[in-house]
């Protein structure tokens, strides 16, 4: 069950700036709060500490040509020529 202070919408929103430590004290207790009540969104933000444990060993090299091919045009559409 979801704190109603903090819909898990909204905790979607502010999870990567909780695990940089971006949040104001009071973001982070509303979010901490929301955690201690809402199972669901604990999973949520254990999964995404994974991907970013993963991700970080991930070398260039370890990427099929296909797939960093295929990531560079997704990230090139939503963002421009910038990358």
């Amino acid at each position: 069950m979801s704190n109603p202070d903090l819909p898990c919408n909204q905790f979607v929103e502010l999870a990567t700036d909780y695990l940089e430590g971006a949040l104001s004290v009071e973001q982070r207790l509303v979010v901490e709060r929301h955690l201690a009540l809402c199972a669901p969104c604990g999973i949520y933000l254990d999964q995404m500490r994974a991907v970013i444990t993963t991700s970080g060993r991930l070398r260039e090299e370890d990427v099929p040509t296909v797939v960093m091919k295929t990531l560079v045009t997704a990230f090139r559409e939503l963002h421009g020529d910038c990358a």
